[in-house]
C-alpha cells in the first residue's frame, strides 16, 4: 500500500469535504499529485499548473483514465493564462512560497467563475517557525486574521479558516523538524526556489514503503475524525481556508 504523508491525510480528509464538484477545476503546485486523483473524480476536468518539470514524470505515469481528463502545464502560476474559468482552484501548501502572496491570490480571484471556490492550505502561527521551514523554502507562516483578510483584499468573500489536525500534526511537529536539521547542510547549499521543487517530493525519496501499511487513508481517518472536533480553536500549525468568489449587488442587478 502506497505511502502517503500523514500531513497531507489529514488535509486531504479537511478538503475533500469541502470542495464542490463541478466541471472544471484548476491546481497549483501539485507536486506528486496525491490529491489530484481525488479531484479528478469530482470534477469532468483539470488543469494543473507546476513550475517543476519533476511534476511531468509523475504525471506521465497516470493511470489513462484520469490522465485524459487533465493537463499539465509547467510554469510559473502567475505566468499562466487560460481562456476558460474554473468551478475550483486549489493550492495547497503553495502561498507560503509565493513573495507577492496577495496578488497571486487576485490572480487565483480572476480565472474563477462567479460563486467559484478558493481552497488553500497553508503552514499557521509565527510562533511554529523552525529549521523545517527553512529547509523546505517557506518565506513565511500565517496567522488566521491575517489570512483572512489578505482573502478578503483579493475579493473574495464567504470565507472559512480551519485550523486542522490537531492534536496530531502537534505532536508530529517533533519528529518532522529532527528530519529538517539532517537535511539543513544541504539546504544551504541550493537556492529558495530549488528547497520549493524539492519539497514536494523529499519524503517520498526517504520513506520506507511498508510505512504505507501503517499511514494510509484508513488507517488514519479515525484520528482525523477526532482532530476535526478542533477544527475551530487556533491549536494547529497548519490551516485550510475556503473562499468564494461572488457578485457584487451592483453585478447582480444588471
Amino acid at each position: 500500500m502506497r505511502y502517503y504523508p500523514p500531513r497531507f491525510l489529514f488535509r486531504r480528509y479537511e478538503l475533500l469535504k469541502r470542495i464542490d464538484s463541478g466541471s472544471r477545476f484548476l491546481e497549483v503546485g501539485p507536486g506528486s499529485l496525491n490529491l489530484t486523483h481525488d479531484l479528478a473524480r469530482h470534477f469532468a476536468s483539470g488543469v494543473l499548473v507546476d513550475y517543476n518539470p519533476e511534476t511531468a514524470q509523475v504525471f506521465d505515469k497516470l493511470e489513462p483514465g484520469t490522465k485524459s481528463k487533465l493537463s499539465l502545464v509547467i510554469c510559473d502560476f502567475q505566468e499562466y493564462q487560460s481562456d476558460q474559468l474554473f468551478n475550483v482552484i486549489v493550492a495547497c501548501e503553495v502561498l507560503e512560497h509565493i513573495e507577492q502572496d496577495v496578488s497571486f491570490l487576485k490572480k487565483a480571484y480572476g480565472m474563477l467563475e462567479n460563486g467559484g471556490q478558493i481552497v488553500l492550505s497553508v503552514p499557521a502561527r509565527r510562533k511554529y517557525w523552525s529549521v523545517h521551514d527553512e529547509v523546505v523554502g517557506h518565506l513565511r507562516r500565517y496567522e488566521r486574521n491575517t489570512l483572512r483578510s489578505m482573502l478578503a483584499e483579493a475579493g473574495f468573500s464567504s470565507i472559512e479558516i480551519v485550523s486542522y489536525g490537531y492534536p496530531f500534526l502537534s505532536i508530529l511537529r517533533i519528529p518532522r523538524i529532527l528530519l529538517a536539521k539532517l537535511q539543513a547542510s544541504h539546504a544551504k547549499q541550493v537556492s529558495i526556489s530549488d528547497r520549493t521543487k524539492e519539497s514536494a517530493f523529499s519524503q517520498y525519496r526517504i520513506m520506507w514503503k511498508g510505512f504505507g501499511l501503517l499511514c494510509n487513508r484508513i488507517t488514519t481517518t479515525p484520528f482525523s475524525m477526532i482532530a476535526s472536533m478542533f477544527n475551530d480553536k487556533d491549536l494547529s500549525n497548519g490551516y485550510i481556508a475556503i473562499a468564494r468568489k461572488t457578485l457584487s449587488s451592483e453585478s447582480q442587478s444588471r
